[in-house]
């Protein structure tokens, strides 16, 4: 499998330059899912903003296909980023909530009522077309944020605390869907959580951070059977 996304040395400051991320070193194939999990402030969401472009590295090389992404754009990357929020407009429909960043690309009427209907099918939203957002669940809402996400077609995906807003019985039922989506994209998925029942069930790679560190990467089974550290164990309730 090829190589597509590195990140090479990346570190990343606070304003008063003590360090969010440190020597970050990520080698990723084509159609991995990658589970980041972490406490809270060990710099999971700074990552995906710096894979984004939401941010820039302060030193540090993010090669995507070989090709150098610290100057490119956000919007030039192609890369989907769905926020924990959802961040849907409450004034269009589940069709319009979807067609949006097919819109923003110029995409015609025929090409954008494809896709949407594609992604419709593809979440278990079919027939959700005209529904209004005020309308919908917290698991609809999560549906269309991620049927949005992948409408445009992205390169690379990134889902940043999908299931923290939704209760526990909720985000049981929707991490199975959600895996199922996941395991039929063949593209870069990264999936951030503090929890490492979603982080073992979504990712077939999984990294644990801690302030700012990689502390130990690899396959569920291995973090389980041999945690690296002390700190990785009592993490992982093990």
């Amino acid at each position: 499998m090829e190589i597509e996304l590195v990140l090479e040395q990346i570190n990343k400051k606070f304003d008063d330059g003590s360090l969010i991320l440190e020597d970050i070193n990520l080698r990723l194939q084509q159609g991995t899912k990658l589970s980041v999990l972490g406490p809270s402030g060990s710099g999971k969401t700074t990552l995906l903003r710096l894979i984004a472009g939401l941010e820039n590295p302060d030193s540090g090389t993010i090669l995507f296909k070989g090709q150098p992404m610290n100057d490119i754009p956000p919007h030039k990357r192609n890369f989907g980023l769905m926020f924990q929020e959802f961040a849907l407009f409450p004034h269009l429909n589940v069709f319009n909530n979807i067609a949006f960043g097919l819109k923003m690309k110029g995409k015609s009427k025929t090409e954008i009522n494809s896709q949407v209907n594609e992604m419709l099918l593809l979440t278990g939203l079919d027939g959700f077309q005209t529904r209004h957002i005020d309308d919908l669940s917290g698991g609809e809402r999560q549906r269309v944020a991620l049927a949005r996400t992948l409408a445009p077609q992205p390169r690379l995906l990134m889902l940043d605390e999908p299931l923290s807003s939704l209760d526990r019985v909720l985000r049981k039922r929707l991490l199975i869907d959600l895996t199922d989506i996941i395991s039929r994209l063949n593209i870069i998925t990264i999936f951030v959580t503090h929890d490492h029942e979603e982080a073992f069930a979504t990712g077939n790679m999984v990294i644990v951070m801690n302030q700012g560190r990689i502390e130990q990467k690899g396959c569920p089974g291995e973090l389980v059977q041999t945690p690296k550290n002390q700190w990785v164990k009592e993490f992982l309730g093990l």
